[in-house]
């Protein structure tokens, strides 16, 4: 694959395999159709290219909550930068009902970075979660992270009532966090993993990382994480090529060759760990099938 010289992948059409042909306006109309109450579906907010797959196929949606402003500003991300408004105490019940309202029978809820609230926003994690496990027990539920600043109090609050999986996405690897992932730390979000590995019933939570590819990173170096994120604790792994959403300023360096995926997902099997790796992976893509598979 040619590349600019400015590092960018050159002006040309996106590969077919990274085209979902499934139509979004099933996706669309069900969301329409919902009183969402300043609830935001990341699918949307982060222009998924499999939106129009996951609730119309597979009765899974993943959601936004604690508002949609972030503290950081990752420059491959579209979600707005800024001073995030106060909590919503009613939030649980709107996370119940668009549960009940789509028939939703996995759900992954992701936040922002709460970096302004003392515990990051756990605590509110934790009321949805005690929320939704009420509506219905035996719905299955996913918390997609951010890294709390590595605050073992906020780690802790979440084991209060536990989702059934606990996710974390680390993005890419090392060398290239500071371009683009300025205010995280690569350790520290290894650290987070290491310490549910020591305080979590891992019969009940498991945990999971992802991973976006196109940077030029080299197969090697990505082997290294799904490495260090094994022995973390880390039992499900996601890898996808990164898409420049709209309003984000990172560029792709690269289309990333299918053979690629491949190698990774076999690496996975070797180290004991289930690795989705593909094109159009995405952290909650087909997250309820990645987590009854068995590494």
């Amino acid at each position: 694959m040619r590349h600019m010289s400015n590092g960018s992948v050159t002006s040309q059409p996106i590969p077919s395999f990274l085209i979902n042909p499934n139509p979004k306006y099933p996706f669309r109309e069900a969301i329409a159709k919902l009183p969402m109450n300043g609830i935001h579906t990341i699918c949307e907010e982060a222009k998924c290219p499999n939106r129009g797959e996951c609730l119309p196929q597979h009765g899974t949606i993943s959601i936004m909550v604690m508002g949609s402003i972030c503290t950081r500003g990752c420059p491959f991300c579209a979600v707005t930068t800024g001073r995030p408004k106060p909590l919503d105490e009613t939030e649980p019940q709107k996370v119940v009902d668009i549960a009940k309202a789509l028939n939703v029978r996995y759900l992954v809820m992701t936040s922002p970075n709460r970096d302004e609230l003392v515990d990051g926003g756990a605590s509110q994690f934790v009321k949805i979660v005690t929320a939704l496990r009420e509506f219905n027990p035996a719905l299955k539920i996913e918390i997609l992270v951010p890294d709390f600043e590595g605050k073992e109090a906020s780690f802790q609050v979440l084991l209060q009532n536990p989702p059934d999986v606990i996710a974390h996405d680390l993005q890419t690897i090392p060398r290239l966090y500071g371009p683009i992932r300025p205010g995280a730390k690569y350790d520290r979000s290894l650290n987070l993993f290491r310490w549910f590995k020591a305080n979590a019933d891992s019969s009940k939570v498991m945990l999971k990382a992802g991973l976006m590819v196109g940077f030029g990173e080299t197969e090697a170096e990505v082997k290294e994480i799904l490495k260090d994120a094994a022995e973390a604790g880390v039992k499900f792994f996601t890898i996808g090529q990164y898409l420049k959403p709209p309003g984000s300023t990172l560029e792709v360096t690269e289309y990333v060759p299918l053979e690629r995926y491949a190698s990774w997902t076999e690496y996975g099997k070797e180290i004991g760990m289930t690795v989705q790796a593909s094109p159009l992976t995405r952290s909650s893509y087909l997250a309820d099938r990645l987590a009854s598979a068995k590494a």
